[in-house]
């Protein structure tokens, strides 16, 4: 994380590879953690299907599964 005020990575040249990830979070009583989670995930420009998730540890395995693949050496 940068910290506020910190422009030097502002003048970075981007990488050619990028991704998103969109997490929409709800309450919902009865879940094993109380909530459902749908997961959207673009890796260079490709949505992958999108996923639905109801326990934290999902959500988490998600994400880092995620990150893993944007951070892929070989793209």
């Amino acid at each position: 994380m940068t910290p506020p005020g910190d422009t030097s990575s502002l003048m970075e040249t981007p990488s050619t590879r990028s991704g998103v990830l969109v997490l929409r979070v709800w309450l919902e009583d009865g879940r094993p953690d109380d909530f459902r989670a749908r997961i959207i995930r673009i890796v260079d420009g490709e949505q992958k299907p999108p996923a639905a998730a109801g326990r934290t540890a999902d959500v988490l395995l998600a994400v880092r599964s995620w990150l893993d693949e944007l951070l892929e050496q070989d793209g």
